[in-house]
């Protein structure tokens, strides 16, 4: 086992502990779905929280040709960010709780926290690529093309909003628009 392979099996662990509580806690609300008030908003902020776990889990692969990504900080930095994400995750749906279970009313409580956690989890990602790649610590030389811009301050831009304005309509379409970016981004890619 080599370095980048080390590293990898953390990542990928915290990474599973966040789809993990997804999937549980989604089988929870199935389960009991007879006492469950469903809100679309809740489960498609669920999809996008998985679809990130699983994009980073993706992405992390492309790291094994940037050997900076081995050193303490930025390996720091990455089990920080996706922590945050874990915490995103667990957020997303409610703890099992005894009795009916109201997920609008779960949404517009914890709403500011959820959004908040992935706009932090945004920066922490974003900072990463400032200082290492796009920064020149992995022979970068301060060029990124638009859509790199795009893919790292969209993100930031939407969840900030999502967390600080109450619009029914962007807590629909902000999360949708991310769904549909992340995958058309990826679609075609491969690990390794």
């Amino acid at each position: 086992m080599n370095a980048f392979e080390y590293a990898v099996i953390l990542w990928s662990l915290l990474l599973g502990l966040g789809v993990s509580d997804l999937i549980l806690s989604a089988n929870r609300l199935l389960r009991h779905s007879e006492g469950v008030k469903w809100d679309g908003r809740v489960v498609i902020a669920s999809l996008l929280v998985l679809l990130e776990l699983v994009r980073i889990w993706f992405a992390q692969w492309t790291l094994v040709d940037f050997p900076s990504a081995l050193t303490f900080p930025a390996f720091l930095l990455l089990v920080f960010h996706i922590a945050l994400l874990v915490f995103v995750a667990a957020a997303a749906l409610p703890e099992e709780t005894p009795g009916p279970i109201d997920l609008t009313a779960y949404y517009d409580r914890t709403r500011r926290y959820f959004w908040g956690l992935f706009a932090s989890a945004q920066s922490s990602y974003f900072t990463l690529w400032l200082i290492y790649f796009f920064g020149g610590l992995e022979g970068g030389d301060g060029t990124a093309s638009m859509l790199d811009w795009f893919r790292m301050i969209a993100p930031l831009a939407i969840y900030a909003a999502l967390a600080a304005l109450r619009l029914r309509w962007l807590d629909w379409l902000g999360p949708l628009a991310l769904i549909g970016f992340y995958i058309w981004l990826y679609w075609g890619q491969t690990i390794g």
